[in-house]
């Protein structure tokens, strides 16, 4: 080499050529630097099974621009995308073919069958109901009583100890307008949680036959259905309570 073309140490622009030099190995080492994050990047995604990232154009190639000064503790860290995270997660999952038929608990085939009840519980739960009505009793004495079978009990009850709560005055009232109002007052104070109550139909002292025609209505009410649904029993109330001119009735609970 010539001694025109070796650098001289004591040329004026030898301090600025090396830092030309010194900018252009940061430069170099830079890029070096991305191209080895890029490889790893593409290394992870081949692992995942995603899709190659699409390579970007080198900066080198780029109009050279002034880099913004790097922050101290900057670190760059590749963030995948959400259909990204979506393609790995579902990653091997197969979609069904048919829409699953909803399969009823109780029945394997989807058919929610009514529970039969046997003909033998039928019979025995109607006969400790006492049927659709009430079995009634005219006594010798003039007294009348009305009972549930298996209730007994709530017919012995009113005649020892049973006082009413409520009592309900049929005077003066047609026969047919005091089975209404018996069937009214028994069906709500029964809802009520009441368990006893009173009906005075009077003794019948002005009837042409001397016979109490508000007591034959009152009982053919209670007796019956739908009113019978509402009584355990009924008798005549003792000579304190009204005597034959009033009815105790039990309800049931």
């Amino acid at each position: 080499m010539s001694r025109k073309n070796k650098p001289d140490a004591n040329h004026p622009f030898a301090a600025l050529q090396r830092v030309k030099d010194d900018l252009q190995a940061v430069a170099d080492a830079k890029v070096a630097e991305e191209k080895k994050k890029a490889e790893a990047r593409a290394e992870h995604a081949k692992w995942l099974g995603l899709p190659q990232e699409k390579a970007k154009p080198s900066k080198a190639s780029a109009p050279a621009a002034k880099a913004p000064p790097a922050k101290r503790g900057d670190v760059e860290v590749w963030r995948p995308d959400e259909n990204t995270l979506f393609a790995s997660a579902m990653m091997g999952v197969k979609p069904l073919t048919e829409k699953a038929a909803r399969v009823s608990a109780s029945d394997p085939q989807g058919e929610v069958k009514p529970k039969r009840v046997p003909l033998e519980t039928k019979l025995k739960r109607a006969a400790a109901e006492g049927g659709a009505g009430l079995t009634v009793q005219w006594r010798e004495s003039g007294e009348v009583v009305g009972y549930r079978r298996g209730h007994e009990f709530a017919l012995e009850a009113l005649g020892r100890f049973a006082l009413p709560s409520e009592t309900l005055d049929l005077h003066r009232l047609e026969a047919v307008e005091a089975s209404a109002r018996v069937q009214e007052f028994v069906r709500s104070r029964r809802a009520r949680g009441v368990r006893c109550v009173g009906v005075i139909c009077g003794r019948g002292k002005n009837s042409p036959d001397g016979v109490s025609v508000l007591r034959d209505a009152v009982v053919k009410a209670l007796a019956a259905p739908p009113t019978a649904n509402e009584v355990d029993a009924f008798r005549t109330a003792p000579d304190e309570l009204g005597g034959a001119g009033a009815l105790l009735v039990s309800l049931r609970g």
